[in-house]
């Protein structure tokens, strides 16, 4: 897997892997042609049919922990729940941009798995429902069940409640262990600044005779292991600019002038690149680029090929299969601050559709209900994808023996009380600007000049926030 395979992967992981576990089909256009209007209201004795997305793992993975704890889960809720139907649905591989048309056609599912990478484009065009309106028709759906700062990420301009969370992860930094201990280096805790990061990245950094970086005499053509892998991909990096006080546009979302070039952003982005140009502690992007087609990232990662970069919880899944795998060899720990303490959630919710019939809407609110509560999401730290955006059920898996890893897992929950909405859930035309700031810091890190690369990357985003 080379970066561009981790960075593409990630949405997808996030659809696939998380929460609802959609198996991509092969279908092309409306996923959802056969789903009309004859169920969209309740028949004569009552029984509703809720079509929902996902549920379902690929057939790679049937009989695993993950397709064990959806069977029981479905199998449960309509014993408890006899009329109301459920209709499990495959997603295709392009679900994103196909439910925005499935949306405008009619032909949506009911309730489905959504990405909060890719939520403000659905909430902006009002094509979501506002949960406020199920929460009424069951009072027992409540809201504090889970973490403030992950719910903050369905709240609309408008008031309105766009989504109920599912499973989150705040982007945290993963560390090799045992090469912090052979290097001499206490390993990280919360509370670390990005001078510890940079220094431990320098006493990590070793030439094929085993001198640091920092040795006078390191052999800068004989690397075998670098200190930190970065990446030029910006939800692997944008929160530095958060760290240092810093923001890549205006709180109204109107320019990035005045924002992505002031001198909090511009010494956030200097500071991030200048691990590679120029305390060279980091692989450049050709060199990185070799090494992960030449193998795969989690193995060199474990072999010590790199000792820290930042991930997400889905990281974990990757690592636990990889070859070399130990416990002792991977480690996590909140993102370092700077002039504050700062980090992206990434999050997966449960989402209805706007135009959801009135007499769906107690029904929708019992199975939200019931997949937020306690129980199934228990389950989490059985399958390890996902941190529970359910407070009581993420505090309860530290000690719970079932759990996948629950001494990693605390180090996730406890990073979120600093986690902050992705721009993609507030910002409809994110996914063009993420773009933009991808191809920027792939261009500084090559070694383009850091102003003038900033200056044109906010033209390419002032234009889309003009749109």
């Amino acid at each position: 897997m080379n970066d561009n395979d981790v960075r593409s992967s990630v949405n997808r992981r996030a659809l696939l892997r998380w929460g609802l576990g959609a198996t991509a089909v092969a279908a092309t256009g409306p996923f959802l042609a056969a789903c009309g209007s004859g169920d969209d209201e309740a028949t004569a004795d009552g029984e509703v049919t809720l079509k929902v997305v996902g549920f379902q793992v690929p057939p790679e993975e049937k009989g695993s922990e993950l397709d064990k704890a959806y069977q029981k889960f479905l199998a449960d809720f309509q014993t408890a729940n006899p009329k109301i139907k459920i209709d499990p649905i495959q997603a295709p591989p392009n679900f994103d941009t196909q439910i925005i048309v499935d949306l405008a056609s009619g032909s949506a599912p009911d309730l489905w798995s959504q990405d909060a990478s890719s939520l403000a484009p659905l909430i902006s065009r009002k094509l979501l429902l506002d949960m406020r309106k199920v929460t009424e028709a069951l009072p027992a759906l409540t809201t504090d069940r889970f973490f403030p700062q992950v719910l903050e990420i369905h709240k609309g301009e408008d008031g309105g409640i766009y989504g109920l969370p599912n499973d989150f992860t705040p982007m945290v930094v993963y560390y090799n262990p045992t090469l912090f201990t052979k290097a001499g280096i206490t390993p990280p805790q919360r509370g670390w600044t990005w001078d510890d990061q940079l220094a431990a990245a320098q006493k990590l950094t070793l030439d094929k005779n085993g001198r640091n970086r920092l040795d006078p005499a390191f052999d800068e053509a004989n690397v075998v292991q670098w200190g930190y892998r970065l990446s030029q991909y910006a939800y692997q990096w944008v929160y530095r600019i958060w760290q240092n006080g810093g923001d890549v546009v205006s709180p109204d979302h109107k320019t990035a002038t005045g924002f992505l070039d002031a001198p909090a952003a511009v010494e956030a982005i200097q500071w991030y690149a200048d691990l590679v140009l120029k305390h060279k502690v980091a692989p450049s992007p050709s060199t990185l680029e070799k090494m992960t087609n030449a193998s795969d990232a989690n193995a060199l990662f474990l072999d010590g090929k790199f000792a820290m970069y930042d991930s997400g919880h889905w990281a974990l899944v990757g690592l636990t299969g990889a070859k070399g795998y130990s416990a002792d060899k991977v480690g996590v720990v909140p993102q370092p601050k700077r002039a504050t303490e700062a980090t992206a959630l990434y999050e997966s919710s449960f989402v209805l559709r706007h135009d959801l019939p009135k007499a769906k809407y107690k029904a929708a609110a019992q199975f939200i209900e019931a997949a937020t509560n306690r129980g199934y999401q228990d389950t989490k730290a059985i399958t390890g994808i996902a941190i529970s955006a359910n407070s009581q059920a993420a505090s309860g898996s530290l000690t719970s023996a079932d759990a996948k890893f629950a001494a990693l897992d605390k180090v996730f929950v406890d990073a979120t009380t600093a986690g902050r909405p992705p721009y993609g859930s507030k910002i409809g035309v994110y996914p063009t600007i993420e773009k933009a700031l991808d191809g920027m810091m792939e261009k500084i890190l090559r070694g383009a000049p850091v102003a003038g690369t900033i200056g044109e990357t906010i033209t390419a985003i002032n234009r889309e926030l003009a749109k």
